[in-house]
């Protein structure tokens, strides 16, 4: 927005020597409506983000529950070799977040890397766009900015900690002897 008003009145000041007929910018923001819509528009843009990176956060989540619950004959093991409940929990629980540290960096070199590449190149659609009327660029392009180191990493870190804290809870709340008994299976 700061960019389109400063051009416009960059330009407004160049030509404003001239008649009355001379050209006149105006930001798209000025527009009649306009600003009311961006705003609509930018609004949904980031509800549709929460509710995606919400999506993407339960499924991560479920991902270290189940991975938690699969792992009651290890516990069992663990436990029939001495060691405590609390150290059971606080390992699972740092190994979870290494696990989540490590494929949260992955995912979001591969997810950068990728937006880096529709940045330059662009997906190009303009000859689906061949007999429409709507006014809409033929080339799609991303732009990595700051938020985007950061906005898949958080999830992925914490989502996965969160739904082994939830499983080892279920595994600390589990009697002993279950744990034992399900080591046998």
């Amino acid at each position: 927005d700061e960019m389109a008003v400063q051009m416009s009145d960059e330009f407004n000041t160049e030509h404003e020597d001239q008649d009355e007929f001379a050209p006149v910018m105006m930001a798209l923001r000025d527009s009649s409506s306009m600003s009311m819509y961006l705003d609509l528009v930018n609004g949904a843009i980031g509800l549709i983000s929460i509710i995606f990176i919400f999506a993407l956060s339960v499924i991560l989540w479920n991902t270290g529950l189940i991975g938690g619950i699969r792992r009651y004959g290890e516990v069992g093991l663990r436990l029939a070799v001495g060691e405590s409940k609390g150290h059971i929990y606080r390992s699972m629980i740092l190994e979870s977040l290494s696990i989540g540290f490590v494929g949260s960096v992955v995912g979001t070199v591969i997810g950068l890397a990728f937006a880096y590449w529709v940045q330059v190149k662009g997906i190009d659609i303009s000859h689906m766009l061949k007999d429409s009327t709507m006014i809409m660029p033929g080339v799609f392009r991303t732009r990595i900015t700051s938020v985007s180191y950061y906005i898949g990493f958080i999830p992925g870190l914490l989502s996965t900690a969160f739904g082994m804290m939830l499983a080892g809870i279920g595994i600390y709340k589990r009697q002993t002897a279950n744990l034992f008994k399900e080591l046998q299976a």
